[in-house]
């Protein structure tokens, strides 16, 4: 390979240079700009231990909903004793945690440093890293638990953390059943028996104690968030109702991902699904907690070369890196680039749904300037074959269907906010439903995006299917085409 050319020396340089700019304007113009409170609240519990007194609060006081009370599993707030002592231990934190976003991105395979900067100037993600929560970590290991999906032990390990760190991922878990990785779905059972034991021997807090905590946190915070339970009791149902019938829909989507896998949907649906159902179910959900849909978008928006044994000819397609037997759905790794369009979608959205604390018109402004262009970029470009930039049918029949589609979604939403007016005037509907109605459109984008042609669920396993030839599938020579590789049609 020759030297690289001095123009594209330069370009590369002014896109590292842009791209350091944006995370300095993020940092000074943003994410500095108000305190920390999250990591604050770690912060005191980890001095806390260090002095030997208890970390929480008293169960069924109103300091177990303050805002300000560490709630969350003992053991998580023990790297943070250390940490404790330190004057700038907070502004530490965020800028390990911007780190953590970027790893995130970089451990799902994508080079492109327009994801990267979209991922990062999501207002999901400002907002989790001016308030110093732990959204970011859980993100990249969610991105590492996809990337070491092969490896049982470090698989499992990694979402068992995950799970402990935060209970309501334990959908998680359906992902590795799904995909018959037995191993890794042992793994991360040993794991987190193995951290729920040790916290029940040295925390303060019993482990009955500490579930009635969280359930007295959830009545209350479930109404403030944008969780589907707090939709539902915004028109009106209690909070118990609301609560089961949120489960009740986790239940249904994971239901779905398992009926989709039988016939022949690759892993990435239950790994979205399990994400989704997450957040469909846990009574709170903050805005910043939708970073983490962005580790299923990036797996999803890499396209994928299926293996031999699921019905396509190994001429077809090169062979994977790793090239792991893809029966049960598992995905090999692929190294075609990430799709940039459903990033971009994410991003656009977020600032849509909510704006970072404290942000100003000119913040606005200067936003739009920096993030338009770089939107329009992503969704402009061309994708990878079978992801969101590639389109395989004509768009004219597609126009017809979106539309009565967004017409039906607007009709029901503002359904549900007249409901939510008649049941009382401070009632927060508009943000919870665009929040289902995101999930939805995720779930639905898997789907599609997992579903594969080239195979057909049968009583024997998967059979190749025949398809119509497409443009990608015909190579021309100055003697005529050749033969379509898997139908044989001129």
């Amino acid at each position: 390979m020759g030297p690289r050319p001095v123009g594209g020396i330069v370009r590369v340089a002014a896109g590292w240079a842009a791209f350091a700019g944006l995370i300095a304007l993020l940092w000074v113009g943003m994410i500095s700009r108000i305190g920390h409170y999250d990591v604050a609240v770690f912060l005191r519990a980890g001095a806390a231990i260090q002095s030997g007194h208890n970390p929480y609060p008293t169960p069924g006081t109103a300091a177990v909903y303050s805002g300000s009370a560490f709630v969350y599993p003992y053991l998580t707030a023990l790297p943070f004793v250390p940490l404790s002592s330190l004057s700038a231990a907070g502004d530490l934190f965020v800028a390990g945690s911007v780190l953590a976003v970027l790893a995130g991105v970089r451990l799902a395979g994508v080079r492109d440093l327009r994801v990267h900067a979209l991922v990062l100037a999501a207002s999901t993600t400002v907002i989790g890293l001016q308030m110093g929560t732990f959204n970011a970590l859980l993100f990249a290991a969610l991105a590492l638990a996809w990337r070491a999906r092969d490896r049982a032990l470090a698989c499992g390990t990694v979402v068992a953390l995950v799970i402990y760190s935060k209970v309501f991922l334990v959908p998680l878990l359906v992902w590795l059943l799904l995909a018959r990785r037995w191993r890794a779905a042992g793994a991360a059972g040993a794991v987190l028996a193995a951290l729920i034991g040790v916290s029940a021997l040295v925390s303060p807090l019993g482990l009955v104690d500490y579930v009635e905590l969280l359930g007295q946190l959830g009545r209350v915070e479930a109404r403030a968030g944008i969780s589907l339970t707090g939709l539902l009791t915004g028109v009106g149902l209690s909070i118990s109702t609301a609560g089961r019938l949120a489960q009740l829909a986790a239940l249904a989507v994971l239901a779905g991902c398992w009926w989709a896998a039988r016939r022949g949907h690759d892993e990435r649906l239950a790994y979205t699904g399990g994400v989704v159902a997450a957040l469909l179910a846990s009574p709170v959900v903050w805005c910043h907690y939708l970073l983490l849909l962005v580790a299923p978008l990036l797996a999803l928006s890499r396209p994928v070369t299926p293996h031999p044994r699921d019905g396509q000819h190994p001429g077809d397609v090169p062979d994977p890196e790793g090239g792991r037997d893809t029966r049960g759905g598992r995905v090999p790794r692929d190294r075609r680039p990430v799709s940039a369009g459903p990033i971009a979608l994410f991003a656009a959205g977020s600032w849509l749904l909510v704006t970072p604390h404290r942000t100003t018109g000119t913040d606005l402004a200067v936003t739009a300037v920096i993030g338009l262009p770089l939107v329009l970029s992503c969704l402009l470009s061309p994708g990878p074959d079978r992801t969101f930039g590639a389109r395989r049918r004509p768009i004219r029949p597609d126009v017809t269907l979106v539309a009565s589609r967004t017409v039906r979604t607007i009709t029901f939403g503002l359904l549900i906010l007249g409901l939510a007016a008649v049941h009382a005037a401070d009632a927060r509907a508009a943000g919870p439903y665009a929040v289902c109605v995101g999930l939805g459109v995720i779930l639905a984008f898997a789907v599609r995006s997992t579903a594969t042609p080239w195979a057909i669920p049968t009583s024997g396993g998967l059979t190749a299917t025949p398809t119509e030839p497409g443009p990608a599938d015909r190579v021309s020579t100055d003697e005529g085409p050749l033969p379509h590789r898997r139908t044989g049609a001129p």
